[in-house]
């Protein structure tokens, strides 16, 4: 979406202006509480709460364009709390399917669309290994591309707890994503079997 568009609706905030963000972002936010959580009654149910209580406060926003990222950090929030009242942490690991008929679909070849799927099982595994709080900056950081004191601001924490949580949960991330060391010796060898 526009940023420009965004900044206009968040301004505007009638009916039909709060209508056409919750379109524009209820999806994303959607998502990403669904990653955290799992559950698609609690994620809808928490992604409504965070769209309620942002429309509520929408005069805080001092950014207007970043309505997204602000939507996330509540909704994330609110899910980091339902976790902690429900004691336990769940993602989601579907393997994401180009759509039907699209150009992306068209040029997959099943050979690549497998290795994609792996490559998004792995990324999805090693995103479970992060703390929630961790999980809540890299999505702010890599899928809204904010900045540390944008973060910073979104989350109401320092800057360099923005930068630690982001050390610490890229650290997991690489240990987690480096090669198996049978694989790697697989490949060497030529594939193992003799």
């Amino acid at each position: 979406m526009d940023r420009v568009r965004v900044a206009q609706l968040v301004r505007k905030n009638d009916n039909a202006s709060r209508r056409e963000l919750f379109e524009i972002f209820y999806r994303p936010t959607y998502a990403a509480v669904f990653a955290l959580l799992r559950h698609r009654e609690s994620a809808e149910d928490i992604t409504q709460e965070a769209f309620i209580r942002a429309f509520q406060n929408i005069d805080r926003l001092r950014e207007k364009d970043k309505f997204g990222p602000w939507l996330a950090a509540i909704a994330t929030n609110l899910a980091r709390n339902h976790l902690k009242r429900e004691k336990r942490l769940c993602y989601y690991d579907k393997p994401i399917e180009p759509a039907a008929g699209s150009a992306a679909a068209a040029f997959c070849s099943t050979e690549e669309r497998l290795i994609r799927e792996e490559e998004i099982a792995r990324v999805r595994a090693a995103l479970r290994t992060l703390s929630p709080e961790q999980y809540q900056v890299v999505i702010l950081q890599y899928y809204y591309n904010l900045k540390l004191d944008e973060i910073a601001r979104l989350l109401n924490i320092s800057p360099g707890t923005v930068k630690s949580r982001l050390f610490r949960a890229r650290d997991r991330l690489s240990r987690a994503l480096e090669p198996e060391e049978d694989l790697v010796c697989q490949a060497d060898e030529g594939g193992g079997a003799e």
